[in-house]
């Protein structure tokens, strides 16, 4: 019994050493999702009563409605912070999740919707992105896919827009909207034949796993 108690010591010992180190190190990992030179700036901004950017609006009657959806579960093993090569700035799988094709007018505003069940991944975070990609892409200036407005533009620092999930134990539901209104303005694209993305990969290896994908758009 004396050396159970001896052993029994001795490993909590152990512990109250390593744990410490342990908690810093964990904490050392973690990445900030907003970069610290835009939280100082929001800061900033807001501590001296600077006006804030101009909203970005977009508005018209719903002329056309296009559903897309993939009901089965889906497994991406995409690392957000290894460049896998998809979407805008390439933090995504290559292989869109859902694509249909929309034609833009000018002066027209396209809305989107997008809803899934996403699981607990090995990575903490379910990244996505909405894009839209200039049809023909063999015609020139056709460009790279382009986020609709409703993204982060710089998580974690990196030039890749997403909006992010982080899944409860078992699964979450994840919902986000996005805009773009076509033009010759700041933020929005010429009129024309796009193909619209879903996009997606994990925050760090592991993967991400989801299912009931939908895409919802409305044209106006």
């Amino acid at each position: 019994m004396k050396h159970n108690r001896q052993a029994v010591w001795f490993i909590s010992l152990v512990a109250l050493i390593l744990l410490p180190g342990l908690a810093s190190v964990v904490k050392g990992q973690e990445r900030p999702i907003f970069p610290k030179e835009e939280v100082e700036r929001a800061r900033n901004a807001a501590s001296q009563g600077n006006a804030p950017a101009p909203v970005l609006r977009c508005t018209g009657p719903i002329t056309r409605v296009i559903d897309v959806g993939d009901e089965n579960v889906r497994f991406t093993s995409a690392n957000f912070h290894a460049n896998p090569g998809g979407g805008e700035g390439g933090g995504f799988d290559k292989t869109p999740l859902l694509s249909t094709n929309v034609t833009l007018a000018q002066g027209a505003c396209l809305d989107a919707h997008l809803s899934a069940i996403v699981g607990k991944g090995r990575a903490d975070l379910t990244m996505f992105q909405v894009s839209l990609t200039f049809l023909p892409v063999t015609t020139l200036p056709f460009g790279p896919p382009r986020h609709m407005v409703g993204h982060l533009e710089r998580p974690f620092g990196i030039s890749s827009p997403a909006v992010v999930l982080d899944p409860e134990s078992v699964a979450d539901m994840f919902a986000a909207n996005f805009f773009q209104k076509v033009g010759s303005g700041p933020h929005e694209v010429r009129p024309g034949t796009y193909r619209v993305d879903v996009w997606w990969s994990g925050d760090g290896p592991g993967g991400a796993i989801g299912a009931a994908f939908v895409l919802k758009l409305y044209l106006r």
